[in-house]
């Protein structure tokens, strides 16, 4: 590749463009941009950012730290680091083939762009973006970055830009009308995904992950064709179980509690009188102080949706 330099855990080449106080202005400025090939030893961070670095995957496979999760990315996505973030991403160890091209911008404007493609700090990045066109704009862009000047203008390298934006917004449509035409077996798939998993500390977060869907719209379409939300759903199968452990078993209250993924006794018991209005110990008793949750049509309003969606990590 054209104009790569050999370092100590990569193949790259760096590009730098510094703005003027018009450019500033107007709220989106090129800052960086390069290419690079991955040795077997990349990784890179953890470490802070000072701009926006839009990665796109072109070769191979890339993991990304997020909130703690590795998301593993793909020829055909990409992922954003934010400013000011602690950022890290690598190979996978199992396919150190890994070729990135990546634009840095800086700017006000910035973030209402990512916002309109769907890239959060929640959820920094974007699967199978390659529509068609989109990699010819993205390679002249890598092009036309070379060119530009200190005391010039990036307004035509703007325009450009937006074009990869527009494509980029395309291929999130395009997205979200395929998961929408298939939201009925993903949901399906979701839902035996925590009814398989849910003692094992998922959370809400994770089973969207699971689906492949943005965590906003899968809660909507869950809660449309469930009935509640997933947050309901994941503590109503929690709160079950731990009824049955109480009443089957002779487990300790406090392993019944770490059993279901809670940190501790504490945070069960608050949990379990929340949902059923007694505490464990008095339900292990006489649990027929306590209704068929089965006959009941949603959880009870001490459910609140606002509420961490599951045990807190131990």
């Amino acid at each position: 590749m054209r104009g790569l330099v050999e370092y100590p855990k990569e193949y790259a080449e760096f590009l730098y463009y510094t703005s003027s106080e018009l450019e500033r202005a107007i709220g989106v400025c090129p800052s960086n941009a390069g290419q690079m090939i991955a040795k077997p030893n990349y990784h890179a961070g953890p470490k802070m950012v000072r701009f926006f670095i839009i990665h796109f995957v072109m070769e191979g496979q890339a993991v990304q730290w997020v909130n703690g999760r590795q998301i593993v990315l793909n020829k055909g996505d990409l992922f954003c680091l934010f400013p000011y973030k602690i950022e890290q991403h690598s190979i996978v160890p199992d396919n150190p083939l890994l070729r990135m091209t990546w634009l840095g911008l800086i700017g006000d404007g910035v973030l209402p762009l990512l916002s309109h493609i769907g890239i959060t700090e929640d959820r920094p990045y974007l699967r199978k973006v390659f529509v068609p066109g989109l990699l010819g704009v993205l390679q002249q862009l890598l092009v036309d970055f070379r060119h530009l000047l200190p005391g010039g203008s990036c307004f035509r390298w703007l325009a450009k830009l937006y074009e990869l934006f527009d494509l980029l917004a395309l291929a999130a449509r395009e997205q979200k009308e395929e998961a929408e035409k298939g939201s009925v077996s993903w949901i399906r798939e979701s839902q035996k995904f925590m009814n398989t998993y849910f003692m094992e500390n998922i959370t809400v977060q994770d089973v969207a992950d699971y689906a492949g869907v943005h965590r906003s719209y899968f809660s909507a379409e869950f809660s449309k064709r469930i009935g509640i939300p997933p947050v309901q759903y994941l503590q109503r199968l929690r709160m079950e179980k731990g009824a049955q452990m109480l009443v089957e078993t002779e487990f300790p209250v406090t392993d019944i509690a770490l059993s279901l993924g809670y940190p501790d006794l504490y945070t069960f018991t608050r949990a379990f009188r929340n949902y059923y209005s007694v505490t464990p110990s008095k339900f292990r008793t006489n649990p027929d102080v306590i209704l068929d949750r089965e006959t009941e049509t949603a959880c009870p309003a001490a459910a609140n949706p606002n509420e961490e969606e599951g045990p807190s990590p131990g």
